[in-house]
C-alpha cells in the first residue's frame, strides 16, 4: 500500500475538488507500531460509543 495513490485533485470552473480512488486491493499493514495504535483507537471508539447508547 506505499505506492497507494488515495485519488486525484480535478479542475471544476474556478475550484479544486478531490476525486478518490476505489480501494479494491487488500490492505497489509506491517508496521507493528501502527497496528497497536489502530487497536488501541478501535477500542476508544468503542468506549465512546457504550456512552453514547
Amino acid at each position: 500500500m506505499k505506492e497507494f495513490k488515495a485519488g486525484k485533485y480535478i479542475q471544476q470552473d474556478f475550484y479544486k475538488s478531490f476525486q478518490p480512488n476505489l480501494i479494491n486491493r487488500q490492505w497489509v499493514i506491517d508496521d507493528m507500531e501502527l497496528i497497536s495504535l489502530l487497536g488501541n483507537a478501535d477500542r476508544e471508539i468503542g468506549r465512546l460509543r457504550k456512552l453514547l447508547d
